[in-house]
Formats: C-alpha cells, structure tokens, sequence
C-alpha cells in the first residue's frame, strides 16, 4: 500500500490547533474476472423472423449456468432502400447487447465458441469486444473496505505523532472519505470473432490495476 500527503491547512483558536488535510492511500489489485461486450445483430426479411432470431440467441445465452451476464434489450427496425427518388422497406434489423463475465476465462471463452455456433448463417452477426480482466464487485468493495480501514488506523498513528512533536494532546476529528476515483483498469482488448471460433483468439493478460481512496482528516490538538 502507497500513502501520499497533500496539503496541510493549520487553523489555531483559543481552544487549540486544528489540522486538515487530505491523502491518498493506494494498491495494486490483481482483478478476479474477465469480462467482454457482446453485440448481436440480425437480418431478416421481416419483423417475425428478427425477433426470433434474436430470442434463439438470447435463450442461449440465458441458459448457460458458467457465464454471468447482464443485458438482453434489445432493438428492431425497418430498414430503407432508395430507387428512382422513392423510398421502400427492404427488410428489418435487430440489435441486442450483452455484457458476460466469469472468473474463469476458460469458460468464458469455450461459451463465445458455442455462442458462435448458433448462427445459422449471414443473416446474424456475432462480435465481440471489450475483453479485459476486472475486479468483481465483492473484490472491489473489499479492497475500498480495507483501504479505508487503513487510513483511519494511520490517521491515529498519525495524531499521536503529532501529540509527541508538539507536545499538545491531539485526536482525530474526522476522517471523511471522496469517491473512489482512482481506479485503472487495463487497456481494452478487441477479439476477432472468427479467431474467438477456432480458439485462437487471445486471453488478455492478468495485469495489477490500482485503486485509491482519497480521505479528508482533521485533527485537533489541545
């Protein structure tokens, strides 16, 4: 764990000295999960046909028990033609998204493999994007938990420290923490379908991301 100091604003009164300032308290996390953004597309003669597609895939994928996912909306549209300056229906499109993950990047990709294998032909696109490696939210949460903990117990230190340098009694008011905004995750990986089909396709690389928590401390000191 880093800890950085950043500006100290002392304010003294006839009661004692009060001392504010913020820090930042970092680690470096090995995320838990892979995850990755599917994009299904079809391309019908009419309405019917779109919908259907799109709930044989979206069956599919809800029924596989090694993935979590979120999503499923979904869009469907007519598409236009233009001849002779007269516009005319020449079909229908649909879309629907998909956001998969699992803490297992064998299963996750032996799922993209099988999802592949549902496309009956042309008329349905499958692609994927977005392949990296984050923190589940159980992970997540426990690492702000624990950075959190550890700012208040060096806040403590802290103040005792200050206590013995300047001989005055000094406490913790108030430690107040900002939103978790120092998050990184890795650089986004684009998967090639087709590579994704023959698993070939590549599994991003497991890589440390960092996560800080920025708490505001006051002291006062008598």
């Amino acid at each position: 764990m880093k800890i950085y100091l950043s500006t100290i604003l002392l304010a003294t009164s006839a009661f004692g000295l009060t001392i504010n300032f913020s820090k930042s308290f970092d680690v470096e996390i090995k995320p838990d999960t892979l995850q990755a953004n599917i994009n299904i597309t079809a391309k019908k003669s009419n309405e019917k046909e779109v919908v259907e597609s799109l709930g044989r895939l979206s069956s599919f994928i809800d029924n596989d028990k090694d993935i979590e996912k979120k999503g499923g909306t979904y869009n469907v549209y007519p598409e236009y033609k233009y001849e002779n300056n007269h516009r005319y229906k020449s079909g229908y499109t649909g879309n629907m998204q998909y956001i998969i993950s699992s803490k297992d990047a064998d299963k996750l990709n032996n799922f993209l493999t099988s999802l592949y294998g549902q496309k009956i032909n042309n008329s349905e696109d499958i692609s994927v994007n977005s392949v990296r490696w984050v923190m589940s939210k159980k992970q997540k949460n426990g690492k702000i938990d624990a950075l959190r903990l550890d700012a208040i117990i060096w806040a403590n230190g802290y103040a005792k420290a200050i206590s013995s340098s300047l001989s005055k009694s000094c406490k913790v008011k108030s430690v107040s923490f900002s939103q978790v905004d120092h998050y990184y995750p890795q650089p986004i990986m684009r998967a090639n379908y087709e590579a994704v089909a023959d698993k070939t396709a590549p599994t991003p690389t497991q890589d440390n991301q960092k996560m800080s928590v920025n708490p505001t401390i006051t002291l006062e000191c008598k």
